[in-house]
């Protein structure tokens, strides 16, 4: 079963908690919402006690059936939170996680948290068992597309009313960072602000705070969004995103477009070359607007890029990219840039 943090609590406030949940996410402030909603109703069923666990490499997986809450002086069961930090228990730790799941404690709740899992772990046996055992917890970033709903509800949270051109600012200064839009809107919560708030009213209180990744901006960059890039990569070189990871993301989207143009069968190649099945068609139209004059000239900017940041040839760094990234979203946009 999927669940959201939000429906944590219609799901189980009557029916009571699983002995074993998933709360797994590359969103700090919705696994945070996520275990807040999880203590609550904890609290509801008269279970007044909770352990913290994190693994590292001192964790003792015996901790997970040793510690029984049967001598409790404060209830009959206990809430054991347990996280693993990057996803990956190790092999004494799926085989514990697999018993557990197997036979859970009937005097404890177990609660395992962590980042985004990527595909071989949502593989793994250890997983399944989990999955099998009690529900996951889906605390994942809404995308661009789904974000501006989000945020209307973040704002209902704080009793506030936004109007549609606020909740779009909102969007563009707070896209990837959850937790400093949360902020905001508490401050905006506090504030005197007539309502519906304006952008008007947001300018002037706020500053733009949006951070992103190499990956947010490699996400933009294969669906032609040219605007979103070029906001996201400026993002990026104002907070000095290290130049090798940066340099690294854009020659590797070049490596592979030019690996699937050459591709006999070019589903086969995106499964070889790592390509998920839904990115295939950004990926076939991205390799269409990629002719081979924008393949040379992509190469000729990579390599301007690399002197630029290895040797300092003298050229600007972040105009070198503006370059590439427009070239890459738009080619024929850059026979209007300067040279």
């Amino acid at each position: 079963m999927q669940l959201t943090p939000t429906q944590l609590q219609d799901q189980f406030s009557q029916s009571g908690l699983p002995a074993v949940i998933c709360v797994f996410g590359d969103a700090p402030l919705l696994i945070d919402d996520a275990l807040q909603q999880l203590r609550k109703i904890a609290r509801q069923q008269g279970i007044d006690e909770r352990e913290r666990h994190l693994q590292d490499s001192q964790f003792d997986w015996r901790l997970l059936r040793d510690q029984s809450a049967s001598f409790s002086l404060f209830s009959s069961k206990k809430l054991v939170e347990l996280e693993l930090p990057e996803g990956k228990p190790g092999r004494d730790g799926a085989d514990a996680l697999r018993q557990y799941a197997q036979a859970p404690l009937e005097d404890q709740i177990l609660i395992i948290i962590g980042p985004k899992l990527k595909q071989e772990q949502l593989k793994s046996k250890w997983y399944q068992d989990l999955v099998s055992a009690g529900p996951v917890v889906s605390a994942n970033s809404p995308d661009r597309a789904s974000l501006p709903r989000f945020i209307q509800q973040r704002a209902q949270r704080y009793r506030l009313q936004l109007n549609a051109e606020a909740t779009q600012l909102l969007t563009s200064w707070f896209e990837g960072n959850l937790l400093a839009l949360d902020q905001e809107l508490q401050k905006l919560a506090l504030s005197d602000l007539p309502q519906p708030i304006s952008a008007d009213s947001i300018q002037q209180a706020a500053q733009d705070q949006s951070r992103f990744n190499v990956f947010a901006l490699q996400e933009a960059i294969l669906h032609a969004d040219l605007n979103n890039a070029l906001h996201r990569l400026a993002r990026l070189l104002e907070d000095d995103v290290e130049e090798a990871i940066l340099n690294w993301m854009l020659q590797r989207e070049w490596q592979l477009v030019c690996t699937l143009q050459q591709a006999d069968n070019f589903a086969d190649a995106c499964r070889k070359n790592g390509v998920w099945r839904n990115q295939e068609g950004p990926y076939r139209n991205f390799c269409q607007r990629m002719t081979a004059p924008a393949i040379s000239k992509a190469a000729e900017l990579l390599t301007r890029l690399e002197y630029a940041f290895k040797r300092d040839s003298g050229e600007d760094y972040g105009t070198l990219a503006t370059h590439l990234v427009t070239l890459y979203c738009q080619p024929d946009a850059v026979s209007r840039l300067p040279q």
